[in-house]
């Protein structure tokens, strides 16, 4: 599954690799240019607030759980 997201603060990195952590699988942040961080780890999530585009890569359908992170585009 792949979605866009937007983590905008240090709280919602915190609060997305909350969410993450307790869900099952590998889960990554992947920005454009193909540079991916771990989104169970804090350091991971926080790091990808530089990116310019965030997508979230996961095994297993997580889009409920990270809803209020998820962009919906046209």
């Amino acid at each position: 599954m792949r979605n866009r997201i937007r983590i905008d603060t240090v709280k919602q990195a915190n609060e997305f690799a909350a969410i993450a952590a307790r869900l099952n699988g590998r889960i990554t942040i992947t920005d454009g240019n193909g540079l991916t961080v771990n989104a169970k780890s804090v350091l991971g999530a926080l790091h990808a607030m530089e990116f310019e585009n965030l997508w979230v890569d996961s095994e297993e359908d997580i889009y409920m759980a990270i809803e209020p992170f998820i962009i919906i585009e046209p």
